[in-house]
């Protein structure tokens, strides 16, 4: 009888971790991973709260949001297709905001013919999680390849697009390419 019960209990143990181990798969392929000042993508949608894009126009230097789903949008903060477009992406624990991102961004303004796009990822590439910033790259690239699109849905042309990365942006610029249709013209590391 003894033996009977506790076979009885290793079957029901075996069952019902069958069962934990396919909703936690289900939960954890839902739910970003969230440790110290480090996040970790799971969730593969764009767009996302935590990659912010911002325009800049010679007459308008300040940022303007971008929201890539509405790419009709971008004349209204002066954007014209006619302009060369640049997209600036900084690298590990940057900011779109600080040196040396902004140095770029007023070079490329202060020349008056080009659409400036900065792209903000800072939140997911805090300073000690490097390994999250890799793994987030993926993310950040699929992201910015929707903005990409976005500016040639609205009229511009591939050649007239180039990507500026620095550090790890530097590597999401050569990786948007692979969820592009068409290739990118033209990457500065």
């Amino acid at each position: 009888m003894c033996v009977l019960k506790s076979g009885i209990l290793l079957v029901l143990v075996f069952v019902s971790t069958e069962l934990v181990s396919e909703v936690d798969g289900d939960l954890a392929s839902m739910v970003d991973f969230r440790y110290f000042r480090c996040v970790m993508k799971r969730e593969w949608k764009c767009p996302d709260s935590e990659i912010n894009f911002f325009m800049y126009t010679p007459e308008h230097p300040h940022k303007h949001f971008v929201d890539p789903r509405y790419p009709k949008l971008l004349r209204d903060f002066g954007w014209k297709k006619t302009r060369k477009n640049v997209l600036i992406i900084h690298g590990f624990n940057g900011t779109y905001s600080k040196t040396p991102m902004t140095y770029i961004r007023d070079a490329y303004l202060s020349r008056k013919d080009y659409n400036v796009f900065m792209v903000d990822w800072s939140v997911l590439t805090r300073f000690p999680c490097y390994l999250s910033a890799l793994s987030n790259m993926k993310k950040a690239a699929q992201c910015t390849a929707q903005l990409y699109s976005a500016i040639t849905q609205a009229g511009a042309l591939a050649k007239m697009t180039t990507c500026v990365g620095h550090s790890l942006g530097a590597h999401i610029c050569g990786m948007i390419s692979n969820h592009l249709t068409e290739k990118q013209y033209k990457i500065v590391v």
